[in-house]
């Protein structure tokens, strides 16, 4: 079976805004590439096909660097960028594709060949966040099977379009997704976990805070 990855990647400059009181710009920018780009090297270590969806040529020219393709859109939302990401590797003979966030920090190799595993029973497979609301991976099988329903409240309407063929697969490596500052704790707890970008990502985040610190004593 052919199975095609679509990494949806939104500009490092303008993501995570949510972390804006527990990082600088620049530190969030850092942080939002850094966790891109384990991901993409967890995605292209298992030889599939993988498509980066992003608004940033910046990330376009780093994926197809990296090896991966990518198509670059205006910002539209996660939900129109994953519509269009599936439907550009099912024009390329995709026979399934599995949809992931770009800020999956703890994502291994086994994780995604674990869900392509599900996929063989299931048409439809869910991979939700840690809190069972929202969805981190999505894996379609074919990729014009469902139109994806990523936002707010998107792992039940993902269930809900999946009916029958669907599965809901928890994946504790996939089940944080950084967009709080409780899961910028999270993952500082877990940071033996990320990936390495990540980590280099978090030391030299805290190396900063903690200087920041000293000065103002």
């Amino acid at each position: 079976m052919n199975i095609a990855i679509v990494v949806l990647a939104r500009d490092p400059l303008r993501a995570k805004t949510r972390l804006r009181r527990a990082l600088a710009p620049a530190r969030r920018e850092a942080l939002a590439s850094a966790m891109l780009d384990d991901v993409l090297r967890s995605a292209l270590a298992t030889g599939w096909p993988v498509l980066v969806v992003t608004d940033a040529r910046s990330v376009a020219r780093s994926a197809r660097a990296a090896g991966a393709r990518a198509l670059v859109l205006p910002a539209r939302g996660t939900r129109d960028g994953a519509r269009r990401g599936l439907r550009h590797v099912g024009r390329d003979g995709a026979d399934a594709a599995l949809v992931l966030a770009a800020d999956l920090p703890l994502v291994r190799v086994s994780d995604l060949r674990r869900i392509a595993a599900a996929g063989r029973r299931a048409a439809i497979v869910i991979v939700p966040d840690r809190r069972r609301s929202g969805t981190n991976a999505l894996y379609v099988r074919p990729p014009a099977r469902l139109a994806p329903r990523f936002g707010r409240g998107s792992l039940a309407a993902h269930r809900e379009a999946a009916g029958s063929d669907g599965r809901v697969l928890p994946i504790a490596g996939l089940g944080l997704d950084i967009d709080t500052p409780a899961d910028l704790d999270s993952l500082r707890r877990a940071k033996r976990r990320a990936g390495p970008r990540t980590r280099a990502a978090l030391a030299l985040a805290t190396g900063r805070a903690a200087g920041s610190r000293r000065s103002r004593a």
